[in-house]
């Protein structure tokens, strides 16, 4: 799970220091990378670079190059981010996460951009939850981004520096270039197919007759979405316990790695698990504690989802624009999916992953993706790998004979969370290579 970040741009001081709502162009300026979303503020000298900024997505433009407006592109999952091959001014392709809950467009950080040498300007003082130093962002300017036969030209897009984003401690860790997220949902019609691995992106008018005969067919449900700052909503009912179920209203973010989180403090009927386990996740100034804790139901449209791990935001939740929660991309990707913002609506399909338990971590221990496996950041108190020989900063190279990669490491947390009772790992230390079967336990209390 991941926390939920409070972020505010503080400008220096200067003769304006009235706020300005930039949120739709800025919103997720550090959520990207944490796959969460929550508003920006701009205020002071920062106005004139937030105006710029705006002004010029507000007037970019976009180009197709095949016959027809539309395209489509395959993806890579990694860790539950859905990674797509997008060139930046005719570059060779990078990695960029798709993400519905990033209001703007972000450069990472990595040995990929850095080779570019983008010209940036502006520095964005971007707070988080947690107490310590408050990172810096830049803006770089008319950038385009190229994905199969389209092309978005003029665009303004933030620029992570890697000392901003206290996850990713080396370029070792490093895993995509970027993220393309809002200004791509809000021109086109986006479909993910997870089954074949395949992204679309279509012009609205073109998209049109296809998207109403998938809504007349039947294996399509339409769930009505809020575009608000320029992200989507939904509205889902969860059912709370003791027979109580509450509408609760969600941000739809693909860019979130886990399933479902809620924030207590949003809704009357959400209250604070008893029975839990408790993760620690990194906020951009510090980390968040999150409640993670088994609930009986969520249901999408008609589609009901029984058995749920979800991670309870006890400070710094989402609450954006009046929301309770964040939907995950661990969930959504048991349907196949079609954005279509200019009629508030996403169409969901159940496909071949759905029904597949979505279940809690057994192991204790938290894992990043890394060049060389998964790197262990956080081992949990009175946890399977609390008891083991594992430490933080080993990183695991295999499991059950099988190399951690990024593609793969996805399985090894769906593993470390199973009902095995045991899972063969490898890791490197800083005593060299060691092996040992790691027993997994239960982390939720007993009744």
């Amino acid at each position: 799970m991941n926390p939920t970040i409070h972020r505010k741009i503080t400008g220096l001081a200067c003769a304006v220091q009235r706020p300005v709502n930039a949120r739709q162009s800025l919103r997720s300026m550090a959520k990207l990378l944490l796959s969460l979303a929550t508003p920006v503020l701009i205020s002071g000298c920062q106005l004139v670079d937030m105006a710029k900024f705006s002004y010029a997505n507000a007037r970019s433009t976009h180009q197709w190059y095949g016959e027809q407006a539309t395209t489509t592109v395959p993806f890579t999952m990694i860790d539950n981010h859905i990674i797509l091959p997008v060139s930046l001014n005719g570059s060779e392709p990078l990695h960029f996460v798709l993400d519905s809950g990033a209001g703007a467009n972000v450069i990472m950080d990595s040995p990929a951009t850095r080779a570019l040498q983008l010209k940036m300007y502006g520095e964005l003082q971007v707070s988080g939850t947690g107490t310590g130093p408050d990172p810096i962002a830049h803006i770089v300017p008319d950038t385009e981004f190229a994905l199969g036969e389209l092309r978005l030209q003029g665009q303004s897009v933030i620029y992570l520096p890697l000392d901003s984003v206290p996850f990713f401690e080396s370029y070792d860790d490093v895993y995509f270039d970027g993220v393309i997220g809002a200004p791509f949902f809000s021109r086109f019609v986006v479909e993910i197919d997870y089954d074949l691995g395949l992204v679309s992106f279509s012009e609205p008018s073109f998209a049109q007759a296809r998207v109403a005969a998938l809504g007349d067919s039947g294996s399509w449900q339409a769930l009505p979405l809020q575009i608000e700052s320029g992200v989507p909503y939904a509205t889902a009912q969860f059912d709370a316990g003791q027979g109580q179920t509450i509408d609760v209203k969600l941000l739809v973010d693909t860019g979130f790695r886990g399933s479902l989180s809620l924030t207590p403090v949003t809704h009357d009927s959400l209250q604070e698990p008893q029975r839990y386990f408790q993760t620690v996740s990194p906020g951009l100034s510090g980390d968040v504690a999150i409640h993670v804790a088994m609930s009986d139901s969520l249901t999408l449209a008609s589609y009901r989802i029984d058995q749920l791990p979800v991670g309870y935001a006890i400070a710094g939740g989402e609450s954006a624009d009046d929301s309770n929660g964040l939907l995950g991309n661990e969930l959504l990707q048991q349907f196949n999916l079609v954005f279509d913002y200019a009629n508030e609506r996403m169409l969901l399909s159940p496909n071949r992953n759905f029904g597949t338990a979505v279940v809690a971590d057994r192991s204790g221990l938290q894992l990043r993706p890394h060049a060389e496996g998964g790197i262990i950041r956080r081992i949990a108190t009175d946890s399977a790998g609390q008891s083991s020989a594992l430490q933080i900063g080993d990183i695991i190279t295999s499991f059950d004979d099988i190399p951690v990669t990024h593609r793969s490491i996805t399985e090894l947390k769906r593993t470390l969370a199973s009902d095995r009772e045991s899972v063969r790992l490898c890791w490197l230390s800083d005593q060299g290579q060691r092996c040992e079967d790691l027993v997994l336990a239960t982390r939720l209390p007993m009744q």
